[in-house]
């Protein structure tokens, strides 16, 4: 693959979405698109034209070289990648997401791309780790909160919510609505069930049943 720095990346990448939106790509307009002068633009061709990634023609129109096409949807096809990773593996909010694909395209290496994209496809393969893993993701990274299963012995939560399921029934039945503090007891080794202490009662759950509380550490 033709090294270029980040910029002129940027430049080729622009070329080949301008040609395929209006046909031809001009100077002006990829000196509009950039928000640079038109010698910075004239520079950054100049290069491109040495390196047969792109030919200039008459009335400042770019044409981009098979080389170059070839290029510009290898360097957009990584970062589509990354930024499904980005998206739908962690979560991260799209804005955010396009901004840090940019930035982490240009020297994330082959060998750690193919790994981000085998990852991405596991998790589409595997709609519940896809799932649970969202939730996690939204649970800590985002509300910095935990779930009942997070706790350790003799650490205490206090009930933030109860996620739809059977288990929230038999809780707010027993009174334990939001603001309810309940305590680990114990763990079983292979980390089910889970002793916890609650409103003077012991109560024993499944590991899916604790993680549908949410609670807030203290």
């Amino acid at each position: 693959m033709t090294y270029l720095t980040e910029s002129l990346e940027d430049y080729l990448v622009d070329i080949y979405e301008e040609s395929s939106l209006n046909l031809v790509a001009r100077l002006k307009d990829i000196a509009k698109r950039r928000r640079v002068k038109l010698p910075s633009v004239k520079s950054a061709i100049k290069y491109l034209q040495e390196r047969n990634l792109v030919r200039q023609q008459r009335y400042g129109y770019i044409v981009l070289t098979e080389e170059g096409i070839e290029l510009a949807r290898k360097i957009i096809a990584r970062k589509k990648s990354i930024w499904k990773f980005l998206t739908e593996v962690l979560c991260v909010p799209e804005d955010i997401a396009q901004q840090d694909a940019h930035k982490m395209e240009h020297d994330l290496s082959e060998e750690t791309l193919s790994r981000i994209v085998k990852l991405s496809e596991y998790f589409h393969s595997e709609p519940e780790c896809k799932s649970r893993l969202r939730e996690f993701m939204e649970r800590k990274e985002v509300e910095g909160l935990l779930t009942l299963k997070d706790l350790k012995v003799s650490e205490r939560g206090k009930i933030v919510r109860i996620e739809d399921a059977p288990i929230k029934a038999r809780l707010l039945a027993m009174g334990a609505v939001p603001g309810t503090v309940v305590k680990v007891e114990k763990v079983a080794p292979l980390g089910d069930p889970i002793d916890v202490s609650l409103l003077g009662y012991h109560l024993s759950l499944r590991r899916e049943e604790a993680e549908k509380i949410i609670v807030e550490k203290i």
